[in-house]
């Protein structure tokens, strides 16, 4: 039999947001039989994966022994991957606690990646480069009837816009939690978006304050389609 290894996770930016790549690695672990659980003070393990997503969030951990540390996420660089096999995983739902922030209920993932656009306070474009197809929602649904999609564009690519006719098609509530480009709305994606549960609210990005105005022209458009203006999100 395999010997069991003991895996330490590190959530670096704290609890307040399931830390997606930790998840993927905890199922992928798991399913081989090791044991995994966030470090603890005094711990010993084999590997350690320490993760986070912002630059800005201090790299504090428990006094921990590991004879391997791996880190990665936006906020260490763009360079760092998750291999394939791990990327493409399941992520643990039971990794978090069961709160009303994070719901074991509702799964998380990215059904595209990257985006057409090129802010220059982005750095989707230089981890992520431009938008492609990435997984399809039953690759992380694994169910559930609520799921949060963490696509930076998911309007701008073909195999988005059926992810949305899927969600659409099989009442999951849905949360486009990064915001929906409204700059790509036509009649088509309007009528598609009327349709959708929402788990709270519909968000759209708006990325600098020249957009505002076709923002308020997309916040018509939706609600003429019958969209609620309390269910209406905007980021600027």
């Amino acid at each position: 039999m395999e010997k069991v290894v003991n895996i330490g996770l590190v959530d670096v930016d704290g609890h307040n947001f399931r830390n997606l790549a930790l998840m993927k690695l905890s199922a992928f672990h798991k399913a081989r039989g090791d044991q995994v659980e966030f470090v603890r003070p005094g711990g010993e393990y084999a590997t350690v994966y320490k993760s986070k997503v912002f630059t800005f969030s201090p790299d504090n951990a428990p006094e921990f022994r590991a004879d391997r540390i791996i880190t990665g996420g936006t906020g260490y660089g763009t360079s760092e991957r998750l291999p394939d096999e791990v990327e493409h995983f399941t992520p643990d739902y039971f990794l978090y606690p069961n709160t009303k922030h994070f719901e074991r209920d509702t799964a998380l993932g990215f059904t595209t990646r990257g985006c057409i656009n090129a802010c220059a306070w982005c750095v989707v474009p230089e981890k992520e480069g431009g938008i492609a197809a990435h997984a399809d929602l039953d690759e992380f649904l694994a169910g559930r009837g609520k799921v949060v999609l963490m696509d930076n564009n998911i309007l701008a690519h073909r195999h988005g816009i059926a992810q949305i006719e899927k969600v659409v098609a099989r009442g999951i509530r849905t949360d486009f939690k990064q915001g929906l480009d409204f700059r790509l709305f036509d009649d088509g994606i309007i009528k598609r978006l009327s349709r959708v549960r929402y788990i709270r609210f519909l968000r759209m990005a708006c990325d600098h304050h020249g957009l505002l105005p076709e923002a308020v022209n997309a916040i018509g458009r939706l609600i003429r389609a019958g969209i609620p203006p309390y269910r209406i999100f905007v980021y600027c």
